[in-house]
């Protein structure tokens, strides 16, 4: 009992400041489900660099990438308790905790990534950033998985009417289940560690994601077909625990908040500037990538008209003031 209760001081102490100064030393866990060598991945690891050498060594960071600490409800639950000081998340998992993120998943709201950066860097950051900070979480800067389109092991996506009596691995999110359910499709909610294996022994036969994410995760690996519908644009953010951020000093703070939001042009642009050369790899690697004319789509869309006013409504909070100022942002943003 004794060696537990001086192991829990010990590591107590790491939190505690030096007046006018950092910590001896304080070491940061910053996990996600973005495997290793990714741009996510990437980008974790140049805020690692950044931070350990601005303060000299007394901030470590270990990064915990490719799902090690679960997947990311999981992960999410252990920043906000403080067992993890920080993560790189999506919204759709952000949202099982700030339930207003949904909006931002809401099929085809944005009309290009331009229109999107917008919104987001400019109209509703701060509204967010109160919601973070409510439920335990320090927003640092968003980021992004990009357009999520449809990936299936044996019949090809072009209509909805060809997602029948499929299985899709969905993101366990009000939104996303009101679209699936609206294109006819009960979708089965699988944490991301466990969608290939499920893939391959057939407890599901499709998922929507991004080809980036499909490749990174290897998922293309038990599929033969990508239909890229790009019907959802997720976001996504870089977060630290709220518990961990009250026991740091001013200048710990700092460190750890570097550039904040500025990072985000980077972050996207590291993501965009590969989609052509993802959908290629996805075509080397024999997956039949197949882009919907303007009428195949238009069933897709029709099934996300109504999604928005059955989930805004429903979700509470300050969702209804976010949508209806993401809807007057957009015809501010252009695009």
């Amino acid at each position: 009992m004794f060696l537990k209760q001086l192991k829990y001081l010990v590591c107590a102490s790491v939190a505690l400041t030096i007046s006018g100064g950092l910590s001896a030393q304080t070491t940061v866990k910053l996990a996600t489900v973005a495997p290793d060598g990714s741009p996510w991945a990437n980008e974790l690891s140049k805020i690692k660099k950044k931070i350990e050498t601005e303060s000299q060594g007394q901030i470590k960071i270990r990064l915990y990438p490719g799902g090690q600490m679960g997947g990311e409800n999981e992960i999410l639950q252990q920043v906000i308790r403080g067992k993890l000081q920080g993560a790189g998340l999506t919204a759709g998992a952000l949202a099982n905790t700030i339930k207003e993120l949904n909006v931002l998943e809401i099929p085809y709201l944005f009309n290009s990534y331009a229109q999107a950066d917008c919104v987001l860097d400019e109209h509703v950051i701060e509204d967010y950033r109160k919601l973070f900070e409510s439920k335990g979480l320090i927003f640092v800067t968003w980021a992004e998985n990009g357009y999520r389109s449809i990936g299936t092991k044996s019949n090809p996506i072009k209509t909805p009417a060809d997602l029948k009596g499929i299985k899709i691995r969905i993101q366990e999110s009000p939104v996303h289940i009101a679209y699936w359910k609206q294109l006819g499709v009960s979708g089965i909610p699988i944490a991301i560690p466990e969608v290939l294996p499920s893939l391959q022994t057939g407890v599901v036969e499709g998922f929507d994601n991004t080809p980036l994410f499909t490749l990174a995760a290897e998922w293309q690996t038990a599929i033969k077909h990508f239909t890229l519908t790009r019907h959802i644009y997720q976001p996504a953010a870089i977060v630290y625990s709220k518990k961990f951020w009250d026991t740091l000093n001013e200048d710990q703070k700092k460190i750890l908040m570097g550039e904040g939001n500025k990072l985000a042009p980077g972050a996207r642009t590291a993501v965009r500037s590969i989609e052509k050369n993802m959908i290629a790899t996805l075509k080397k690697a024999d997956v039949n990538v197949y882009e919907p004319s303007a009428s195949d789509l238009a069933g897709f869309k029709s099934a996300a008209a109504t999604v928005s006013a059955q989930v805004v409504g429903s979700i509470g909070g300050q969702a209804k003031a976010i949508f209806d100022k993401i809807q007057k942002a957009k015809a501010a943003c252009g695009g």
